[in-house]
């Protein structure tokens, strides 16, 4: 067989292009793939303990049934410490979110004026502003404030913004709550049947792909558990450093911060943002007294994603994907390009399974003697077929 044949440029247009059907497939399905994609996750996590029950001497379904428990009595406990606190919180959200927005109108305000003072060079000549103040790129000029009708309209805007998306929101919300439902369901159920799906999926290859689909079921699996054991890993540590840092810059709830911030992470570049903008606003709102600590914030995040791509992502996540930066980077494009905000988020594991899949498919088309076998077999049938007519 020709392996140059097996993974090819044929194979990896085909891999592209079928990675790009699926992430659009999958957008008008999200509300069954996103609960799926957690389901699938939970599995990998709660295998091991399911294994070690069995090793033990309990049957599968004992196993699964004991692990289920404790998994509903955990979350139990934690729904328990974090909803009453979310209660409290949430009485009085829209009062917040407006001091939040003026906070951070105040930061970029303060943001301009510092930047417009020690970099002179972004202002216009005086004739061009016509005296008011104002730089070609909307940076005022040190000593200058912001006129009032622009204030107040802002301002209002901000004020306005609960209010005017409220209902959405909350729409949203409640759509999104019956199929996240259905993570713990699945969940079970992928624990207690899925050798059994395996096997049944099996039966139906022909004998002379038999190895090569078992080989393929292998990867396929391998693939999915490596990067999403390597992503909670990435997501541990990420929260980890962050709180690390933002407990010693003196934050409240710090490492609650960087635990939300590392889990907005897995939107790959606008998650990293977000996540980074949020701190930055809570730490620019809870101390306004230390006008640098925003900064402080962010250079943190720029130390922890600098940690990021150069040694905790090749740890993780690199690892259990063996693919190209330039490609990971390009098919992060292609797939926001093709399928938005849910391109983003699930097109690195759609791709590693698709990749995994093309690439033993191709050394199945390519390789003679494993079509060879399945046209032989093929042909015992018919004879078998013919002899008694």
């Amino acid at each position: 067989m020709d392996r140059s044949l097996a993974s090819g440029p044929l194979v990896w247009l085909g891999i592209i292009l079928t990675t790009c059907l699926l992430l659009v497939f999958f957008q008008t399905m999200l509300w069954l793939v996103l609960p799926l994609l957690l389901a699938v996750v939970s599995y990998y996590l709660l295998s091991p303990l399911v294994n070690m029950a069995m090793a033990r001497g309990l049957t599968r379904e004992r196993a699964v049934f004991i692990v289920t428990v404790l998994l509903t009595i955990f979350l139990a406990a934690e729904g328990f410490i974090i909803v009453p606190k979310i209660a409290s919180a949430s009485h009085n959200w829209q009062d917040k979110l407006a001091d939040y927005g003026r906070t951070g109108e105040d930061l970029v305000m303060k943001a301009k004026q510092s930047v417009s003072k020690y970099f002179p060079f972004l202002h216009p000549p005086e004739s061009q502003t016509g005296g008011m103040g104002v730089g070609r790129i909307g940076f005022v000029e040190s000593g200058a404030t912001p006129t009032p009708s622009s204030n107040n309209e802002l301002e209002n805007q901000v004020e306005n913004l609960p209010a005017k998306y409220s209902g959405e929101i909350a729409m949203e919300a409640l759509r999104w709550v019956p199929s996240l439902l259905l993570v713990p369901y699945m969940t079970y159920f992928f624990l207690l049947d899925g050798p059994r799906f395996k096997r049944f999926l099996v039966r139906a290859i022909p004998n002379a792909f038999f190895e090569k689909t078992l080989y393929l079921f292998y990867r396929v699996e391998d693939q999915m558990r490596r990067y999403f054991r390597g992503l909670l890993s990435l997501t541990a540590l990420d929260a980890v450093c962050l709180g690390v840092g933002l407990w010693f810059l003196g934050l409240e709830a710090p490492f609650f911060l960087a635990s939300l911030a590392a889990v907005m992470a897995w939107l790959p570049y606008l998650g990293s943002i977000a996540g980074g903008l949020l701190v930055v606003l809570v730490a620019a709102h809870d101390a306004p007294n230390q006008p640098w600590l925003p900064y402080e914030v962010v250079g943190l995040f720029i130390a922890v994603r600098m940690l990021d791509d150069f040694v905790f992502m090749p740890l993780t996540i690199g690892r259990s994907l063996r693919m190209h930066p330039l490609v990971t980077v390009l098919m992060i494009l292609l797939g926001g390009a093709v399928a938005g905000i849910s391109g983003l988020l699930l097109v690195m594991p759609v791709l590693g399974v698709v990749m995994v899949a093309g690439q033993i498919i191709g050394e199945l088309v390519t390789d003679e003697r494993v079509l060879a076998r399945y046209r032989h077999a093929r042909h015992l049938r018919q004879l078998r077929a013919k002899a008694d007519l």
